[in-house]
């Protein structure tokens, strides 16, 4: 499991003319909360702007605040649309030995036999929610999708699940299928329609030395 470290500065003063100061001075003003209690703090806004894009939302990441070291997960974020940037950050302090409810992306992997076979892959999941120990926390879980057939599909019950972790999705959620191309399927009732219309009887030959019933003989002239 990846993690990424921070320093944090412990924040005395709470007043918004504060708070709007630390932001020109390049920090983003956060909160450290959980078992800790409540820790407001203030982390440099270029640090981790430049590691913000290795964070999800089950990253752990190592916070130290003073002497202190914490293992958190960020739950929350504020930002400024006007300016893009980050304005407040929420923290949640993780216990070692309490279980975390979390969700895990899921990664697919490997080239889907129905899909060489012309069949459309459509997923359905992106992550599954999960609850384990900080120290069983998965970056991603792999699905390998390689035999997965045309008109067949792979569920939760059906995914490959490291240890000490717990789902909770639901087991028949569908993750991902592969579904026949929508051409084909188009076309097979389009065919079907045609063959049975009556114009399509009418047209058919009539068999080689088949009399011609009364409906088909031409109508007899008037003299």
């Amino acid at each position: 499991m990846e993690t990424v470290a921070f320093s944090a500065v412990e924040r005395k003063e709470l007043k918004k003319s504060a708070t709007r100061r630390l932001r020109k001075e390049g920090m983003i003003p956060g909160i450290v909360y959980g078992y800790v209690g409540e820790i407001p703090i203030a982390v440099n806004a270029h640090d981790f702007r430049s590691k913000f894009h290795r964070i999800s939302e089950n990253t752990i990441i190592n916070l130290q605040v003073g002497d202190k070291t914490y293992d958190v997960l960020i739950k929350d974020y504020q930002t400024n649309i006007m300016k893009g940037t980050i304005e407040h950050l929420d923290f949640y302090a993780l216990r070692s030995d309490k279980p975390v409810r979390t969700r895990i992306p899921l990664h697919l992997v490997g080239s889907s036999k129905g899909v060489r076979e012309g069949g459309i892959l459509e997923v359905q999941l992106h992550e599954l929610e999960v609850e384990c120990l900080p120290k069983d926390l998965q970056n991603q879980i792999t699905v390998d999708i390689t035999n997965l057939e045309s008109g067949h599909a792979l569920h939760v019950k059906d995914l490959k699940i490291p240890s000490g972790i717990k789902v909770l999705s639901l087991p028949d959620q569908v993750v991902v299928s592969v579904v026949h191309a929508r051409a084909e399927v188009a076309a097979q009732p389009a065919a079907e329609a045609a063959a049975s219309t009556p114009a399509a009887e009418a047209a058919a030959p009539t068999p080689e030395g088949a009399k011609p019933t009364a409906a088909s003989k031409p109508a007899a002239e008037k003299k």
